[in-house]
């Protein structure tokens, strides 16, 4: 039987979007267009289907049972489409028509050099974002992105993601270097403020949640939200703060200014990894993640680790 012309891909992607932004006026303002003719498309896709997808006595909506079926199969068909596209161009060696990527500062500036320059061909278009990665990560969701390099994804157990983990840093302490006593971080020295990563960042709320196992109070805290701006302020001996390897790698001439230490107690790390919808880009994720993984390893680290040794150990490779 020949589906009804309402029941395409554009309706049921306003409706999976509508769904996941949790409303019609946030998936109009997503598309830039009019809150009625996100309603006006629902209203013929009902009308097409023969049956109501929201329950508008509800507040927010809520799915029918209907609805809630033609929002999981609705994904699964989109994506499918979205990979037969693919397939056939690179069936044709054909690249991508376009390509979306994001990842925060420190990755970005690393990193973007490597992957155009390996992958470049793969799409003809490419829009390299940088930035905060919980902000990303609501864009991926609203199908904005294509793929993330992230260290804070906090959507694991979602379905239809794929996750290509490229490498597990712990997380270290910096401290001036004119700051000659030992850094107890649950004395809360108060000569020595901590410069807190912002919690409106993945990793700032990583570490927070640490800080709170660890059942620390700090009275005098600094919070910004740039790795380098972190570490500028540690050099200044204006306080001392938790990071990365990754965003030490990022601003290697503010090290000779820092003590770098491993954490004193309550070890912890965190995963950098690609994510990516299930089956939509074929192994263009996975090839990614390879990239990073190489370039980190023989052009990032090589010049942090001959600085700081320990930090070796401190690395664990996934891809």
């Amino acid at each position: 039987m020949k589906p009804a012309q309402e029941f395409d891909l554009h309706a049921i992607e306003v409706f999976i979007m509508t769904v996941e932004l949790s409303g019609m006026s946030q998936c109009a303002a997503h598309l830039q267009i009019t809150q009625s003719a996100v309603s006006q498309t629902i209203a013929r896709l009902e009308a097409s289907i023969g049956t109501p997808l929201f329950d508008r006595s509800m507040r927010p909506l809520g799915l029918t049972t209907s609805g809630r079926s033609l929002f999981e199969r609705g994904k699964r068909l989109l994506a499918l489409a979205r990979s037969t596209y693919d397939d056939i161009r690179v069936g044709a060696n054909l690249p991508l028509a376009s390509l979306t990527v994001a990842m925060s500062f420190s990755l970005a500036n690393q990193l973007t050099a490597a992957i155009l320059g390996r992958l470049g061909d793969r799409a003809e278009r490419w829009n390299i974002r940088s930035g905060i990665s919980l902000e990303h990560q609501g864009e991926f969701l609203a199908r904005d992105i294509d793929m993330l390099l992230t260290g804070s994804f906090n959507l694991e157990h979602r379905e239809n993601i794929e996750l290509h983990p490229v490498f597990e840093e712990g997380f270290v302490i910096a401290v001036p270097a004119s700051y000659k006593k030992p850094l107890q971080v649950d004395t809360d020295p108060k000569e020595l403020p901590f410069i807190r990563f912002s919690r409106l960042t993945g990793m700032g709320q990583q570490i927070e949640r640490q800080i709170v196992r660890l059942k620390l109070g700090f009275r005098q805290v600094v919070e910004v939200e740039s790795s380098h701006q972190q570490l500028a302020l540690v050099a200044a001996g204006l306080g001392w703060t938790i990071t990365s390897p990754i965003c030490l790698s990022a601003a290697p001439e503010l090290l000779r200014q820092t003590r770098i230490e491993p954490m004193p107690r309550g070890r912890f790390s965190r995963t950098v990894q690609v994510v990516a919808r299930a089956g939509e880009l074929g192994t263009l994720p996975q090839e990614m993640a390879q990239v990073c993984a190489r370039e980190l390893k023989e052009v990032t680290f090589p010049p942090l680790i001959q600085q700081i040794p320990w930090l070796q150990e401190q690395i664990t490779w996934h891809a």
